[in-house]
């Protein structure tokens, strides 16, 4: 059993299933400058973090994809189904994750988060729409990187499944077993910290003492068989404030 503790309030969770990240990356260090003169970015309670309207996995966010068969944007013209309030939300595009597993593991993608003066320690909910396509569909391993050595980047170690060395990581499993779109909402609370001991076990999304805070997020496939496929679309990636 694994506890993780944000603001003080002790968790714990289990990990469900432990794979092999061959070829996770993390993300770009992002070029620092003096705190100081960094503006403070002023957020809404919503952050929206990629709705793939560009069509473009490279602006105006740029996104890394490992293992994964086909991480690709798509036209939503044929997945019309789901939840009315996602139906309606969904733009023209979608980011289509699909492939094939080798002991399980399929692969993924993420994208690098932090800015100096972006404080998103105010939000406390994880949001994505998701288009699954029926039991199987697979699980959607959702990390999160914060930054607890102070210079803006996860330094990961491949002896070991990539964990951080210095940083913490947050998961939380989605296991997609429906049809259509449907909104996930996932407190931060419920997030479990995957690497106890690295770190110093405690979310830290703010910016403080030279972190960057929040730094970065990635998305892990894990299939419903050894050598299942996984299938599903991801839509509308955001942080809110209470899921508003």
């Amino acid at each position: 059993m694994k506890k993780f503790i944000v603001g003080g309030l002790m968790l714990f969770g289990f990990c469900l299933l432990i794979v092999s990240l061959a070829g996770a990356m993390g993300g770009p260090a992002a070029e620092k400058t003096e705190l100081e003169e960094s503006k403070p970015i002023v957020l809404g309670p919503s952050f929206l973090i990629e709705d793939f309207e560009s069509g473009s996995l490279r602006s105006p966010r740029e996104w890394w994809t490992f293992d994964v068969k086909r991480a690709d944007v798509v036209g939503n013209d044929k997945y019309a189904e789901g939840e009315e309030v996602v139906t309606g939300d969904v733009g023209k595009y979608s980011l289509m994750l699909k492939g094939k597993a080798a002991n399980w593991y399929v692969g993924g993608c993420g994208s690098y988060l932090a800015k100096e003066g972006q404080n998103l320690s105010k939000h406390d909910t994880f949001v994505l729409d998701v288009y699954g396509n029926g039991k199987g569909s697979g699980t959607l391993k959702v990390e999160l990187f914060d930054d607890d050595n102070g210079n803006y980047q996860v330094e990961q170690d491949p002896a070991k499944n990539y964990l951080p060395i210095y940083d913490d990581k947050l998961v939380y499993d989605v296991v997609v077993d429906w049809e259509g779109w449907k909104r996930v909402e996932i407190p931060l609370n419920d997030f479990v910290d995957d690497n106890s001991g690295t770190g110093d076990d405690v979310w830290n999304p703010q910016q403080e003492n030279a972190s960057g805070g929040f730094l970065q997020f990635q998305f892990v496939c894990i299939a419903a068989g050894e050598d299942a496929e996984i299938n599903f679309n991801l839509d509308n990636i955001k942080l809110t404030v209470n899921g508003e």
